[in-house]
């Protein structure tokens, strides 16, 4: 993020406010977004028409924005991605990031981690939902994002976890419950 930062980069940070979307479903994805600070939220839509959490975006941990997939093949977005609160982000357009991939070895070589890095944290998501129960995964998340757990409203950690809110919702009670008893 601090190299990103000290790019020669054509614009300045924006504020996205709170509901604010960097990219609707079915918009053309033209655009990247360094998160700087603040907290967003990527869902899609299944086919049988449900909404799902599919990342957070914060920094520094997961701080480019993007819908890869529009962005990098130039087809329509399948995810939307908007702003759970006021965030502030530098937009990079896809020819400015063309022309640094292009021209900037060092810019280059820190996508190339990222990329390898993000690659790396969606083959254990999939690990997690395919060998994890409900509550294993409730575990997980509220062990390695304890800060998310406190920040995000129960629906969207459920979502995101592919449980429905009220299992989330009876474990974290359990759990509540177990510590006021001991």
């Amino acid at each position: 993020l601090k190299q990103i930062r000290e790019l020669p980069l054509k614009n300045s940070p924006i504020l996205l406010h709170k509901g604010d979307s960097f990219i609707q479903y079915g918009e053309k994805a033209k655009k990247i977004g360094i998160l700087l600070d603040g907290l967003l939220i990527a869902s899609y839509v299944s086919p049988t028409g449900d909404e799902w959490i599919s990342r957070f975006f914060y920094p520094p941990e997961n701080f480019i924005v993007s819908n890869h997939e529009g962005f990098y093949f130039g087809v329509e977005s399948t995810e939307c991605i908007r702003a759970y609160e006021d965030s502030n982000l530098i937009l990079i357009e896809k020819e400015e990031f063309k022309d640094l991939l292009d021209n900037n070895r060092s810019f280059e070589r820190t996508v190339r981690i990222l990329a390898e890095e993000s690659y790396i944290k969606a083959m254990a998501r999939i690990h997690t939902f395919q060998s994890l129960n409900a509550e294993q995964r409730i575990r997980k998340f509220f062990h390695e994002y304890p800060e998310l757990g406190k920040k995000l409203q129960r629906q969207y950690i459920a979502s995101y976890l592919g449980i429905h809110r009220n299992i989330l919702t009876r474990f974290l009670y359990k759990i509540w419950f177990a510590t006021k008893v001991a």
